[in-house]
């Protein structure tokens, strides 16, 4: 695999994040909060590796993901689509273990667009990452997102709105973006899925 520095890329980028976790944390204490975020981490990190993606970082309670890059496929898109609903399946599995004694909630938030691929940092601590306004988008987005939900950005939409049909439109002011950003709220079409994994699979 050849990472490239310097160039600008077309790039689809996700953010999945842990909702409420500070305040779990003092409920429930790091020590038995960290278990189920290590968890959330490995679900999250195997799904995204499943779709071909690229795990750029774990921040805290949040995980963040780009595809197409470097490895490039035509459904970039849809492949992080598929990640996110992954993810938030994950989620419900999770929780089924927790016996009620609490839920963890994630917010997923997705952006396509050109970023700049580059090395941050220094000789001794550096760091292969993207930078761009679609991973800026992306994690103002998920930080909109309900528990349980997934908001994707128009252009995002209007890529795989065959499998989505439907979805609601909704603008969100974002913090540091301008004008307001057009998102689309998802939901799973077992069917429409099943159709667009069949039309993947004869190609």
């Amino acid at each position: 695999m050849h990472w490239e520095a310097g160039r600008l890329s077309e790039v689809t980028v996700l953010f999945a994040d842990c909702r409420e976790y500070t305040r779990l944390t003092r409920e429930l204490g790091i020590e038995n909060l960290t278990p189920v975020t290590e968890e959330f981490f490995k679900t999250s990190a195997g799904v995204i590796r499943e779709q071909h993606g690229i795990v750029d970082r774990l921040l805290g309670d949040a995980v963040m993901a780009f595809f197409n890059v470097p490895i490039k496929h035509d459904d970039h898109v849809l492949r992080a689509v598929n990640a996110a609903f992954q993810i938030q399946e994950g989620v419900r599995r999770i929780n089924a273990t927790l016996n009620g004694v609490f839920v963890l909630g994630v917010g997923v938030g997705i952006a396509t667009g050109t970023a700049l691929t580059t090395n941050m940092g220094s000789t001794n601590c550096g760091d292969y990452t993207m930078v761009g306004d679609s991973i800026n988008i992306a994690s103002r987005l998920q930080g909109q997102a309900a528990p349980g939900e997934v908001l994707v950005t128009e252009d995002v939409y209007k890529t795989i709105s065959t499998v989505f049909p439907g979805a609601m439109r909704v603008e969100y002011l974002l913090k540091g973006i301008s004008p307001p950003v057009a998102a689309y709220r998802l939901v799973r079409d077992p069917s429409a899925t099943a159709q667009a994994d069949d039309r993947k699979a004869m190609k």
